[in-house]
């Protein structure tokens, strides 16, 4: 039985339901306590959006759960928020996360080449967990694997972090801008 079966289990349950090809997040705690279907309708996204993040995901456990994921909902993108866990626990160097993490990504695009794939930073958690440099080492990993890099760093100092890392990611859900991405703010107030 592993940590995260749980979690697993319902996931699976509710990807018996779910319609196939949308956007899918993947993370680890940060990513699974935002509230995706009420931010889609409050930004007005016309896509089908899951969260299907993990409490404490470490990236040494994410390859088994987002392939199970990808097999199941075939999504169009994929938005993946890991390292968190690892960044805190402290068991491995940057170096190290970094490398499993590129692995992980080759795998995936081995698995689903149709799949876009979004790397999406850690947050700014408290004073302890300073993920600037992993930040800095997986932006140019995404530009090796030829992936997006989301960076929603600065998240946790907005009054609503997650709102505002939603907004930020919200540009890499579509497949471009539309009228809407310009003009509609959260608060209904047209710039």
């Amino acid at each position: 039985m592993n940590i995260y079966e749980r979690e697993q289990k319902n996931y699976q349950n509710l990807n018996t339901v779910a319609k196939p090809h949308g956007v899918v997040l993947v993370g680890s705690t940060f990513a699974k306590e935002i509230p995706v279907c009420e931010l889609r309708q409050t930004f007005q996204l016309d896509c089908d959006l899951y969260n299907r993040s993990y409490t404490d995901l470490s990236i040494y456990d994410a390859q088994t759960l987002i392939l199970e994921c990808m097999d199941s909902l075939s999504p169009h993108k994929l938005l993946l928020n890991l390292g968190e866990t690892d960044l805190e626990r402290g068991f491995h160097t940057i170096k190290e996360i970094v490398g499993v993490y590129e692995t992980l990504i080759k795998t995936l695009k081995a698995h689903d080449p149709h799949c876009q794939i979004v790397i999406v930073s850690v947050c700014d958690k408290d004073s302890t967990l300073k993920p600037a440099e992993l930040n800095r080492q997986l932006e140019l990993m995404a530009e090796r694997t030829h992936c997006q890099f989301a960076d929603i760093s600065g998240a946790r100092k907005s009054i609503a972090p997650f709102v505002k890392a939603f907004e930020i990611m919200r540009f890499f859900m579509t497949d471009g801008l539309t009228l809407n991405d310009i003009l509609f703010t959260p608060s209904g107030v047209v710039c």
